[in-house]
């Protein structure tokens, strides 16, 4: 079973890598502790993801959860920015 690799986490951080949403919004992770995780919207503004959250959602994933987006993200995990969420575990491969 994979567990979410969070030096993959903080490498996307270390090289302020650009994502998309699923609608195509551009963002930014900007940093990473060993709690949280940071990202800067299009207004500036950044905001954190909880570690222990992304973690939950690449557990129920590996248990046959499906995670088609942000709203499946917000129902079956957390309301804790779940476009921003959704969008690094799928481009880490967690999510197809």
């Amino acid at each position: 079973m994979r567990q979410l690799n969070w030096e993959e986490i903080k490498n996307l951080a270390d090289r302020k890598s650009t994502l998309l949403t699923k609608t195509r919004v551009p963002f930014q992770v900007v940093a990473a502790s060993e709690e949280t995780l940071t990202v800067r919207v299009r207004s500036g503004e950044e905001h954190t993801i909880g570690r222990t959250n992304l973690e939950k959602a690449v557990q129920k994933v590996q248990a046959g959860a499906v995670l088609k987006g942000p709203k499946d993200y917000r129902d079956l995990i957390a309301d804790d920015r779940p476009a921003y969420a959704w969008a690094i575990l799928r481009e880490l491969g967690y999510i197809k």
